[in-house]
């Protein structure tokens, strides 16, 4: 699997913005382990600060997808900030694990020392509560599944796994872990994926259980059981929910 570096210097080589570069990291499954037939080799290229442009392409290298991403140190920390107020790390985490091929300036160094930092941060932040507007969205998207299944619509498994992929992520926001449906169940049921991904395990065992169900329900019937019981489950945690009464009063926009 070392082949890559070759391909990478040869892609590097022949890169359009060669004397800008000042970094190199290359994370994903050619450095967290067990690539596929179907891994690209993503590419982090640090440009020198003064630059006034970024870029992301691909680029095929002896049958190696290349995917790479060009940016001067402050726009990564850009990224940096966005994603985690969008309560995801997945900046932070390439950088993470990521392995410095090339630090001209020690730039790069630092943006994974800040990555690291940010993640540690992220995971100190205390958890979230859960508006009533929320607790009326989840419901609300229980209701609709609820019709879809009871008038054996064609569209229903569409219907569940986007508003699972809805649910699931509310709930991860409100417990404050990162969302990312591609890996959330390796977290709950494989420790080497929690570990590629810098993830923490759900502490709850229940919920696991119920999420775990959810995913793997094969049946309309069994989707429609686990997701009921799924959202109940959080809207009990979260103080309940009853649709009976709910208003929202706020002051109109200028």
């Amino acid at each position: 699997m070392n082949g890559w570096k070759n391909k990478l210097n040869t892609f590097l080589s022949d890169f359009e913005y060669a004397d800008d570069i000042v970094g190199v990291l290359v994370c994903g499954s050619y450095i967290t382990g067990n690539p596929t037939s179907h891994s690209d080799l993503d590419v982090h290229i640090i440009l020198d600060n003064s630059v006034k442009y970024r870029e992301r392409g691909n680029k095929i290298v002896d049958g190696l997808l290349i995917e790479y991403f060009a940016n001067p140190p402050n726009q990564i920390l850009k990224y940096f900030e966005e994603d985690f107020q969008e309560k995801s790390l997945m900046c932070q985490t390439q950088f993470a694990t990521g392995k410095i091929m090339l630090d001209k300036t020690g730039d790069t160094e630092a943006l994974k020392k800040k990555a690291h930092k940010m993640i540690s941060d992220f995971y100190a932040t205390e958890k979230n509560d859960m508006s009533e507007l929320d607790k009326y969205f989840l419901w609300d998207m229980l209701d609709d599944l609820q019709d879809a299944h009871e008038n054996q619509r064609a569209d229903f498994d569409l219907l569940y796994f986007t508003r699972l992929n809805m649910l699931l992520e509310k709930y991860m926001n409100v417990i404050n872990l990162p969302y990312n449906c591609k890996s959330i169940y390796g977290n709950i049921t494989d420790s080497v994926v929690r570990e590629k991904y810098l993830l923490r395990e759900l502490s709850d065992e229940t919920i696991k259980s119920m999420i775990t169900n959810s995913i793997t329900a094969t049946s309309k019937d069994d989707k429609m059981d686990a997701y009921e019981k799924l959202t109940t489950k959080i809207l009990n945690q979260a103080g309940g929910f009853n649709i009976d009464g709910f208003k929202l009063k706020s002051n109109i926009i200028d």
